[in-house]
């Protein structure tokens, strides 16, 4: 082993020992119906006081190769967070509020942070330990929200041996199914294909095929959907 890297290997033992999660969420993914707020729930590990602060992104293409989240103004987003920084006793708790704003088109995905942060100089948390709010090096936690369309629907088209999502809604496919009659070779896939997303099949598409897919809608939690679909003509 080279002396360099005999020098950084203590370096990163130390630096992941010093790492902790000094505060945990729950749940780590939800969803916004546009009438309802949901909410989050944020859990101290710590027995020192801290303050979180709280951020949001929005996925572009998520669940696809080119997936990326991008910061946005509020006014541009679907829901909000309140509150959006606040002080958290060691061992205690609080409720994370995320607020319906405006319906989008089409199923959005969104990732909310939460992250400990320093706090304001001079500031004092409840419990009058304010002052002693220590954040050492700690993880963020990212929990996932989809946000539903105004109208929910679903539209799957095959073609050229590729599933596409047509529709509004976000679907998770947990299998696909190449039939012929009454007999079906299916493929376990987890995969979830939002609005104007594409999927490439694990078998040729043949003439006189089917394709049944198995899938789940945020909406409707765990429960599972089965279609069958024509392919477009080759």
């Amino acid at each position: 082993m080279k002396p360099v890297i005999r020098c950084l290997l203590p370096l990163s033992l130390l630096l992941a020992s010093q790492a902790q999660a000094n505060l945990t969420i729950h749940p780590m993914r939800t969803s916004v119906d546009g009438k309802r707020p949901t909410q989050i729930r944020v859990y101290s590990q710590s027995t020192q006081p801290q303050y979180v602060q709280v951020s949001l992104r929005r996925i572009v293409n998520p669940a696809e190769e080119t997936e990326h989240e991008v910061e946005l103004d509020p006014e541009e987003a679907a829901i909000a967070v309140t509150p959006a920084k606040f002080a958290l006793a060691g061992g205690g708790n609080r409720l994370i509020r995320i607020v319906p704003l405006r319906p989008p088109a089409l199923e959005t995905a969104y990732r909310v942070y939460f992250e400990g942060v320093g706090g304001p100089e001079g500031a004092d948390m409840a419990d009058g330990e304010g002052a002693d709010a220590q954040v050492g090096v700690s993880l963020v936690w990212g929990a996932l929200v989809n946000v539903l369309p105004a109208e929910s629907r679903v539209e799957l088209r095959v073609d050229s041996g590729t599933l596409l999502n047509l529709g509004t809604a976000r679907v998770g496919i947990t299998s696909v199914a190449d039939c012929v009659g009454s007999r079906c070779t299916a493929h376990d896939i987890s995969r979830a294909l939002y609005p104007g997303g594409v999927l490439n099949l694990p078998f040729d598409v043949r003439p006189g095929h089917t394709v049944q897919l198995r899938y789940r809608l945020t909406r409707d939690g765990h429960r599972e959907h089965v279609q069958t679909l024509i392919p477009a003509a080759i």
